[in-house]
């Protein structure tokens, strides 16, 4: 009997900034799995049709739906790990005009089950600073397992996410110079152009 199918990455969250990240992270020949709640986007990626309108996409989530490169599904399970997550869910502001962090603490706890000892987890979602050290880390520490952290913002603007994920600078903060390594090791597959910064505080405010 087959054990649970490991994936290069796990992207929680499919919408604009999660999408397009795991399709470039595809094509750059990662094995890929979006994990998304909403049943209809998670149908429609495996359809290989993206549920937003941006320039290259089509075709880029097509082809990489198609090798199988990219997948998705509506939740973990056990039936498959990965070696690195990247949380890229929304931070919308509450009606008092606080950012919510309770898909990041949603999203955090799926991956705390969810990993193997590790685990590089990347929360890449806007946020403000100490989300990362204050509501993520605590999360994945409660499970007992190893792991790595590191706060790598998105800087996309949208009609060009494509372009720029290939081209700008990637921002890496972590605490420890190895785990910034293995970051940047991963976003360098996209492009050359990595800026490794002081610590995670300093990442999230950029």
């Amino acid at each position: 009997m087959a054990g649970p199918a490991n994936y290069d990455v796990g992207i929680v969250g499919l919408g604009y900034v999660g999408l397009t990240l795991a399709t470039v992270l595809a094509e750059a020949g990662n094995t890929v799995i979006g994990v998304e709640k909403r049943a209809d986007i998670v149908d429609m990626t495996n359809e290989g049709s993206p549920h937003f309108t941006e320039t290259g996409l089509p075709d880029a989530l097509a082809g990489v739906t198609r090798s199988k490169k990219l997948v998705a599904a509506e939740r973990f399970d056990n039936s498959f790990s990965c070696d690195t997550y990247i949380i890229t869910v929304g931070t919308p502001l509450s009606p008092d005009g606080v950012a919510r962090v309770d898909m990041i603490e949603a999203a955090a706890r799926d991956i705390a089950e969810n990993m193997s000892d590790g685990a590089l987890v990347v929360l890449r979602s806007t946020v403000k600073v100490g989300t990362t050290r204050n509501v993520v880390a605590p999360i994945l520490a409660a499970s007992g397992k190893k792991f790595d952290i590191a706060m790598c913002p998105e800087r996309t603007l949208e009609g060009k996410a494509l372009q720029e994920l290939r081209e700008l600078p990637q921002i890496i903060g972590a605490d420890d110079p190895a785990v910034a390594d293995r970051a940047a090791a991963l976003f360098r597959r996209l492009t050359i152009s990595i800026v490794q910064v002081a610590d995670i505080e300093t990442a999230e405010i950029i």
